[in-house]
């Protein structure tokens, strides 16, 4: 065997790699993305390796977990916090929120009196620095790093599902990790440099784009529950060539091509077509789900 055993391991390191460029380049989504997908592409091939050389070893198995871990786990949660992070400076003023918060709860009174009055620019505009708005930054702040630990979940029932051999329960990381940092490559390169949070004459938000460019926020409840639910979704991994036990993967991958075609056609951005084809993923195993208790369900 000599060498060849441990090429699944190779792979497996390299994509422990990528998650960690994509983490140290966390402050423009659009390396981390790539990073992840070059991570997702030795995650998948990894396997491949193992079951092409019969190359089985508990070893492998917590090493692949721990490369996930970090890849589609941290990597997308250090993302996430660094968008809301520069949200926060474009639209609150301060980029030290957890410091600020401190200081304005933890030390003396008296010797913030004796400072002068705390304020926020936004376009030119002055606000207060409220308390409230601290507190409800910071929860924003830390919510993407939810994605970290529901992702150390859902890899910890993975490796001991058995149910999860050929499919999968719940949502994988890394689909997961693609589809929120598309997102917020997508936000952050159409959005967040073209325009401005505030209005520039009143400093008043502008309640479309405030919605818009806070749904990495938003989303972070959502793809949380999908890793950890019990909805059963289907692999890419094709044991034959046939149509019938590859059915709705086919499909999937049909879509797919059309979603590629329409984003090149319409020259619509690549993290937009990326967050289409995962979307269409997670819709299609809802829609199977639908199907499967309708049949099972007494007429």
């Amino acid at each position: 065997m000599g060498i060849r055993k441990h090429i699944p391991n190779a792979l497996t390191c390299c994509n422990l790699l990528c998650g960690c460029l994509a983490i140290i380049c966390s402050s423009n989504p659009l390396a981390p993305l790539l990073f992840v997908l070059l991570a997702a592409f030795f995650d998948f091939f990894d396997g491949l390796a193992a079951r092409s050389l019969k190359s089985y070893s508990a070893i492998g198995k917590d090493l692949d977990s721990l490369a996930d871990m970090v890849s589609f786990g941290v990597a997308p949660a250090i993302v996430g916090y660094k968008y809301i992070l520069g949200l926060g400076v474009k639209a609150f003023g301060y980029d030290q929120p957890l410091s600020v918060y401190f200081i304005r709860n933890w030390w003396p009174a008296d010797y913030l009196a004796e400072q002068p009055a705390m304020k926020i620019q936004t376009d030119g505009a002055f606000l207060p620095l409220s308390g409230g708005n601290i507190t409800l930054f910071l929860i924003a702040l830390m919510l993407p790093l939810f994605i970290a630990v529901f992702s150390a979940l859902r890899l910890a029932k993975f490796n001991n599902d058995t149910r999860q051999r050929d499919n999968f329960i719940g949502l994988a990381t890394p689909a997961c990790a693609i589809f929120y940092i598309s997102l917020i490559w997508a936000l952050y390169s159409a959005l967040t440099h073209r325009y401005f949070l505030f209005t520039a004459e009143q400093g008043y938000p502008n309640p479309a784009l405030w919605v818009t460019n806070w749904i990495p926020v938003i989303i972070v409840p959502v793809l949380c529950w999908l890793l950890v639910s019990n909805i059963p979704m289907f692999s890419m991994k094709f044991r034959n060539l046939s149509w019938p036990d590859n059915k709705i993967r086919y499909i999937f991958l049909l879509i797919a091509v059309v979603e590629i075609v329409m984003c090149v056609i319409g020259e619509v951005p690549f993290a937009v077509c990326l967050c289409a084809i995962i979307a269409t993923y997670i819709i299609l195993n809802f829609l199977m789900l639908a199907f499967r208790r309708k049949s099972l369900s007494p007429s």
